[in-house]
Parts: structure tokens; C-alpha cells; sequence
């Protein structure tokens, strides 16, 4: 079972009533869940956030290296979405991009409470510089998706968490609860994004490798963040 984006996004999309999509519509979910696999599971391995070894003190650090993260990420996200020229100019996205993007940047607002919770400064917290394109509509969809499944799969971690260490969302766990009850909207409306911006194979082509891409660049944060913190504590041992 999947468990960074929980039961699949895209078996979701399957799974549900589809007599509004055609089959040939909803192509572009069927690559995304096969062609970004491989990555999809790298990230699982090195996150384990359902392992029963899971301590508060691992958790602290997952957290740390997601803000990292997505800091990063939603500035990035946030910039396509601004006007080209200052307060001139025409913004670099569509409007229904747009408008499904923004409500959506609020992952390191959640992440930050979390942190603080825990005691920790996310100004003290390094930033990922190695990032996805985002340079078109596709890539900045590509990428989304890989966000929004992780926010999908959060509410099994939320579970998880809240059982084997206490941590609730009141309580440093605001980030892996996702949109709340609104998490499973929140999805449908994405893969509808999905299905009417892959008009053709090009774009598709490109809305998949950026969540490949977006995977990976995810999986060396983390894992970079981790050897870090491995050769830290053998240096002190």
C-alpha cells in the first residue's frame, strides 16, 4: 500500500464515479500513478513515516526536512502565479490554474505551527535549492500532484501518528491533516485540473516528468537531509 500518497491518487480517480470523464480523458491519472512509481516508492523507503520505529524525535526531523521542502517549493509556486512585470503585465499561469493553486500554498504555514510546537524555529530550518521546473502550466501541474497526493495520503499518517506517539493536529501534526474533511474534495477537483489541462500527449508527457521530477528532488532532500543528521551523531558518539 502506498502510504506517501495513501491508496494511490490516481486509483482514487479510478475508483470514483467517472460518467463525467471519458475513459480516453482520464489517460493522463492512469501514467501518473505507473510512470511515477518507482520514485513514489523511493520517497516512501526513505521517509517511513508509518514504520513502527517512528520516534517523536524522527518525526521533528521529518518535519524539518518537509519544511525545507516545501518553504521553497510554495515561494516558487507562488511567484508563477504573480504578475510578469511587478504589478503589470499579465500572470504567468492560467486563471484556473491560478485558482486552484493558491488555496492550496498553505502546506508551510501548517509546517511551521508544527515545528513550533516541537520547539523548533523554521527560520533556523536550511531550504531546499534544488527544486522542479515550473516554468509551464504542465510543469507546475506535474508537480502539484505530487502535493496534493501527499495530502491525500497525510490523513493515514495522521492516524498513524496520533495511535503510536499522541501527535494530533492540535498538537504538531496540523501538516499530514491535510485539508481536513474537505482533503477528498480537495482531490476530486485536482484530478479534474489534471484531466482538462492534458489535451494532448506533449502535455502529458511533460505533466509526468515533472512529478517525477518532483519526487526525486523530494527523495535527495531528504535523504541528503538524513546523512547529514547520521554523520552529525557519529561525530559525537
Amino acid at each position: 500500500m502506498a502510504v506517501f500518497v495513501v491508496a494511490d491518487p490516481a486509483r482514487e480517480f479510478e475508483a470514483a464515479p467517472s460518467s463525467d470523464l471519458p475513459a480516453a480523458q482520464s489517460s493522463i491519472l492512469a501514467r501518473l500513478r505507473l510512470e511515477t512509481r518507482g520514485e513514489h516508492d523511493a520517497v516512501e523507503r526513505v521517509l517511513d513515516l508509518m514504520g513502527a520505529s517512528l520516534t517523536r524525535e524522527g518525526y521533528r526531523q521529518r518535519l524539518e526536512q518537509f519544511y525545507g521542502f516545501y518553504a521553497a517549493l510554495e515561494a516558487a509556486l507562488q511567484s508563477r502565479c504573480a504578475p510578469t512585470d511587478g504589478c503589470q503585465g499579465e500572470p504567468t499561469l492560467p486563471f484556473a490554474t491560478r485558482s486552484a493553486l493558491l488555496p492550496r500554498l498553505t502546506k508551510t504555514v501548517h509546517l511551521r505551527q508544527d515545528l513550533h510546537h516541537f520547539g523548533v524555529m523554521s527560520k533556523d530550518v536550511p531550504l531546499c535549492r534544488e527544486l522542479p521546473p515550473l516554468e509551464t502550466q504542465a510543469e507546475v501541474l506535474g508537480c502539484l500532484y505530487v502535493l496534493e497526493g501527499a495530502t491525500l495520503g497525510g490523513r493515514m499518517i495522521t492516524q498513524h501518528v496520533r495511535a503510536t506517539l499522541g501527535i494530533t493536529p492540535a498538537t504538531g501534526g496540523s501538516f499530514f491533516d491535510g485539508y481536513g474533511d474537505d482533503t477528498g474534495k480537495m482531490w476530486q477537483a485536482m484530478r479534474q485540473l489534471l484531466v482538462k489541462a492534458a489535451t494532448d500527449t506533449q502535455t502529458e508527457n511533460t505533466i509526468v516528468a515533472n512529478a517525477i521530477a518532483t519526487f526525486a528532488c523530494l527523495r535527495c532532500w531528504c535523504e541528503s537531509r538524513q546523512n547529514l543528521l547520521e554523520t552529525e551523531t557519529h561525530r559525537h558518539a
